[in-house]
């Protein structure tokens, strides 16, 4: 009944719905429609995985919980302003298959999937905290108010 408060079953869900955009991106032959989809799928699994450090955070204080959600705020602005993987690798251009996607627009993708993962999970833990600390009487936890 209560399985969405389970941070690790929603980690393990999260990393499943992840998997159909890593396999498809591999493939530039792949229908538009298709890779669409699995790129939604893939953010349902990034919000799951987001949703995993919110819930665990919620036991947490609410300093703690601040900090931790500036710091998944700024490094996900890191890492979708430092790419490191080049566009293109020009010894590769001319012999590579053109059903199979170059390797380092595959692992630019990951790397940005990644960003917006950090992104999403930054922007869920300071959105809790602001509910949290709106709704809830200062001072309190789901314990204390439990007895």
């Amino acid at each position: 009944m209560q399985a969405w408060t389970n941070p690790a079953l929603l980690a393990r869900t999260g990393r499943w719905l992840l998997l159909p955009v890593a396999v498809l991106d591999w493939f530039a032959l792949a229908p538009q429609p298709v890779v669409v989809v699995a790129f939604l799928v893939a953010v349902v699994g990034l919000v799951a995985v987001a949703a995993a450090v919110v819930v665990r955070m919620l036991r947490r204080s609410r300093a703690a919980m601040a900090g931790v959600g500036i710091a998944l705020l700024l490094g996900g602005l890191v890492l979708f302003g430092l790419d490191p993987i080049p566009g293109t690798f020009p010894l590769i251009d001319p012999w590579w298959p053109d059903a199979i996607t170059q390797p380092q627009v595959v692992g630019s993708a990951y790397w940005m999937l990644l960003g917006l993962g950090v992104e999403l999970a930054g922007v869920g833990v300071l959105a809790t905290l602001l509910v949290v600390s709106l709704t809830g009487p200062h001072g309190t936890t789901a314990r204390s108010r439990q007895r």
